[in-house]
């Protein structure tokens, strides 16, 4: 059964069904929601665009995880979008770490490090209408 579960979750995962991954996970108890279906979970919140509702599930299986590139990349892709680049940047670090050669990883780092160092419109207070 537990199988059949996992086989569902990948498949409406491959065909873009987010929500139903939710739906359905969301019907086991939250006790019975161990790290696999966490980051089935995690994954499909982050598809969502509810990053926060992620980062909850992701940051529930933080210490299992911290070898586990693909995990800071998904952290750091909440982050990412939730605007909190300084952790987005740190999670895509720690993924580019325990894997140099993943492409998405370097694209998030380097979009994040970039938009970290914009300066932000001249932020002095003082009104340029006057």
């Amino acid at each position: 059964m537990r199988d059949e579960l996992i086989a569902q979750l990948n498949a409406w995962h491959e065909e873009d069904e987010y929500q139903q991954i939710v739906d359905r996970i969301k019907e086991v108890p939250t006790i019975l929601i161990d790290d696999e279906l966490a980051v089935h979970l995690g994954r499909a919140l982050n598809n969502l665009g509810r990053y926060e509702e992620a980062l909850k599930w992701f940051k529930k299986i933080a210490e299992q995880s911290k070898e586990d590139p693909l995990w800071h990349f998904r952290v750091g892709y909440a982050y990412y979008y939730l605007d909190r680049l300084d952790e987005a940047i740190e999670a895509f670090e720690m993924a580019h770490k325990l894997d140099p050669e993943d492409e998405d990883t370097l694209t998030f780092l380097e979009w994040s490090r970039n938009e970290s160092s914009k300066t932000p419109a001249d932020d002095s207070g003082e009104d340029s209408d006057s």
